[in-house]
């Protein structure tokens, strides 16, 4: 047992310098061709309803893809070449809205809307449950005198079916 606890120490010891290589490598920056899908992913074409300019095959799209390789053989960064599209097309040509101003409201309401959700599903569990609850409760509280009454009657009926009994 101990051979093994003095052979694993080892073992843990590599793979801990192989996780801390691998986390400190060096990342190279992103190509432009990188940059440049990665622009054509988060712009709209603007005659293409609901595609991307990674999607379409318009005119328009072509003519936005060769402009955002020119861009960005120029040195312009991402956040340049957003911006110039928002100025000509507006912020309908982003493919997520800004997180910003009225838009905002886009990126909070279907979170707000999961919580009031939930919330009310949680009330409504609870509230079924309760009325379950109060369906299996006996209803009804016997006096001491009805309850003799019942008791009564119950040994009678007990006693009449055993005599009836062979």
């Amino acid at each position: 047992m101990r051979k093994l606890a003095l052979l694993s120490i080892p073992f843990a010891l590599l793979l801990l310098a192989g996780f801390v290589s691998s986390c400190s490598a060096f990342q190279r920056p992103p190509t432009l061709e990188e940059q440049a899908q990665d622009l054509y992913r988060n712009l709209m074409c603007p005659l293409c309803a609901g595609q991307t300019l990674e999607q379409s095959q318009s005119e328009i799209a072509n003519q936005m893809r060769a402009l955002i390789r020119e861009k960005l053989e120029q040195g312009a960064n991402k956040e340049e070449i957003k911006q110039f599209f928002v100025e000509r097309y507006g912020e309908a040509v982003l493919a997520a809205p800004a997180k910003k101003g009225f838009s905002l409201l886009v990126w909070i309401i279907p979170a707000l809307a999961l919580v009031v959700g939930g919330f009310f599903l949680f009330r409504l569990i609870k509230a079924m449950q309760e009325r379950a609850t109060v369906k299996t409760k006996p209803s009804l509280q016997l006096s001491d005198q009805e309850r003799q009454y019942w008791e009564e009657r119950l040994k009678a009926e007990l006693e009449e079916r055993e005599g009836k009994a062979p």
